[in-house]
């Protein structure tokens, strides 16, 4: 009988011990989302896209923006980089409309949070242009800016609806060329340099953008006495003198200086056509005049 008893209290035991570890673990509530994967779906608009695709229309009065397939925008929160949507354009030859989507890993997601969209690339930088719209290094392919922010609506398992995307562009575009007398001046490179000191080389963020400034330095392909386009960003919204060193095809150095005027840098988003611009030789002046052509706006 004492057997017996033993038997069953190594029983009773051994099951006491199976309950233990059989207790439930609770988890708390959203937890696993530390870590997710969350699919977007963002609608882009606006009225004309400003994106990196860029197109002279109306005689080269107005640049036209659309987009492409190939694009990808970043995506930040609260200063971090999540990652990168792909864009699907909308219909039609040049679409102005697109969506943005894919996954995105991320932890902590919420409704109501807002999110930062970057595009064309996520190194923010002006430096390093050709003076080229198109084709490589250009300014379609690297320097055309544009963010935009977007509120999530609602979460439903792992996919994210957000509120529309409307960009913004964050630059101005201009275009240049010079002359010598009564001659076009073909140039190898130069150095453009704003007076209030207020040019954007490149922009960091980290909860907001923060911009550092300096000279732009432009080198197309080869010596060219065609217009240059080049991608500015100035913060300034004073009327401004932007001062050019060139380098000729001559190998002789110039100096231009071109007036701009506030209603130009009131906000970017422009197409600004300053052809013609006077050069000098340099000389001990270094500030020769310039005439100032009317501003053309992009949008």
């Amino acid at each position: 009988m004492k057997t017996k008893y033993m038997f069953l209290s190594i029983l009773i035991l051994v099951a006491c011990q199976r309950m233990e570890s059989e207790q439930p673990v609770f988890i708390e509530e959203n937890a696993e989302r530390a870590d997710s994967v969350w699919i977007f779906s963002i609608e882009a608009v606006k009225d004309d896209a400003q994106t990196k695709a860029l197109d002279l229309v109306n005689e080269g009065t107005r640049l036209n923006a659309y987009w492409k397939s190939t694009e990808t925008v970043a995506m930040y929160k609260d200063g971090t980089l999540l990652g990168s949507l792909s864009v699907t354009p909308g219909t039609g030859e040049k679409p102005t409309t697109a969506t943005m989507s894919g996954s995105i890993t991320a932890s902590g997601l919420a409704e109501n949070d807002a999110l930062t969209l970057l595009f064309p690339r996520t190194d923010w930088d002006y430096t390093g242009q050709t003076g080229s719209l198109t084709g490589t290094n250009s300014i379609e392919e690297k320097y055309a800016y544009v963010t935009a922010t977007v509120i999530i609506k609602s979460i439903t398992g792992a996919n994210v609806s957000t509120t529309e995307a409307s960009f913004a562009n964050e630059e101005s575009i201009y275009r240049f060329s010079f002359r010598n007398g009564d001659s076009a001046l073909a140039i190898k490179d130069f150095t453009l340099s704003a007076a209030n000191g207020r040019l954007v080389q490149s922009r960091a963020y980290s909860g907001g953008w923060t911009s550092a400034y300096g000279p732009i330095d432009v080198t197309p392909a080869s010596a060219t006495s065609d217009p240059l386009y080049v991608s500015l960003r100035n913060e300034s919204t004073a009327t401004d003198s932007y001062s050019f060193v060139i380098t000729g095809a001559d190998d002789i150095l110039y100096l231009a200086s071109k007036t701009i005027p506030d209603i130009v840098l009131d906000a970017p988003g422009r197409f600004i056509s300053a052809q013609n611009i006077t050069a000098t030789k340099a000389s001990f002046d270094p500030h020769p005049s310039g005439e100032v052509n009317d501003p053309e706006e992009i949008l």
